[in-house]
């Protein structure tokens, strides 16, 4: 039975995972509150009485004293940001640990996600409005996996490479392609395959906000930083993933958009370019500390 266990978790791994997990839950009881302050200030007049870090709809609604409320908050925003934490790293151990692992953890920061967001008044009352945020939250944690599983080939490709298995890679400078040729397909594949996604589920709506808010306000700068970060980590400054991430979006700007939204462009560029060159200098930084 032991040894089952160990399989999905190793005792190292899951140390460090709880750190993880500690951090991250903390990390979003200090956020959470913050928000609600913020989103109450959008909507509360001044000389309102009721408090400001519990949602005035939801106590309406429930019929909960504010120090209840506030209570449930912090709870799931900790149970959240644990569950978030204790995703890191996904990979360790067999195929089917990976899958089942992931598949668990998916569910359960899905309800804390949907019950934060219904704490803090988010949650619409229609079942699409629910699609729309699982949708949100399960992109980012597509994408993160995703980049985690590259990660850790990486990692695995470096153990080889310090056994003499493979031969040793260098990262190909600021013009590398080859290396990211995985970022390039990832890129492509969500530039131009969700747009269009999006505009066929919002087909029909009054209000784009699929792809007039979400997709290039939320989605998009997401992923760009997030890739080009992680491109930046592992092969240091490649300067064609932000070129590349800035022409990809100019397809459906004529189709679905309009030349308004070409602001897109400049988006997944800057954002692939930030991300990448701070994740560079963390590379940079790492190897002259491992150098010295």
């Amino acid at each position: 039975m032991r040894e089952r266990w160990n399989e999905f978790y190793e005792p190292a791994l899951l140390r460090r995972q709880l750190l993880w997990g500690l951090l991250g839950g903390l990390a979003a009881m200090a956020l959470v509150p913050l928000v609600v302050i913020w989103l109450n200030s959008l909507s509360v007049m001044p000389g309102h009485n009721d408090s400001l870090i519990v949602r005035s709809a939801v106590l309406d609604a429930t019929g909960w004293p504010w120090q209840g409320l506030l209570g449930l908050e912090l709870t799931l925003a900790f149970a959240f940001g644990a569950s978030v934490g204790l995703a890191v790293p996904p990979m360790e151990g067999t195929g089917g640990a990976v899958a089942v692992r992931t598949a668990v953890h998916l569910l359960v920061s899905s309800a804390l996600y949907l019950g934060l967001c219904a704490v803090c008044g988010l949650l619409p009352a229609v079942w699409q409005g629910w699609l729309v945020l699982l949708g949100l939250y399960w992109f980012a944690y597509a994408v993160v996996w995703f980049l985690r599983y590259l990660h850790w080939r990486a990692e695995l490709r470096c153990i080889r490479e310090g056994l003499g298995l493979v031969p040793a890679r260098t990262t190909g400078g600021p013009l590398q392609v080859r290396p990211l040729l995985a970022y390039f397909a990832l890129a492509a594949a969500v530039e131009l395959l969700v747009p269009p996604l999006l505009h066929l589920l919002e087909s029909g709506g009054d209000i784009p906000v699929l792809t007039g808010l979400f997709y290039p306000y939320l989605l998009l700068p997401f992923f760009c930083l997030c890739t080009g970060w992680s491109a930046g980590r592992r092969f240091g400054a490649a300067l064609l993933y932000p070129v590349a991430c800035g022409l990809l979006p100019i397809l459906w700007v004529f189709i679905l958009y309009n030349s308004s939204a070409l602001f897109q462009v400049w988006t997944a560029a800057g954002f692939a370019l930030a991300g990448n060159l701070l994740g560079a200098l963390l590379r940079w930084r790492r190897e002259r500390r491992h150098g010295a």
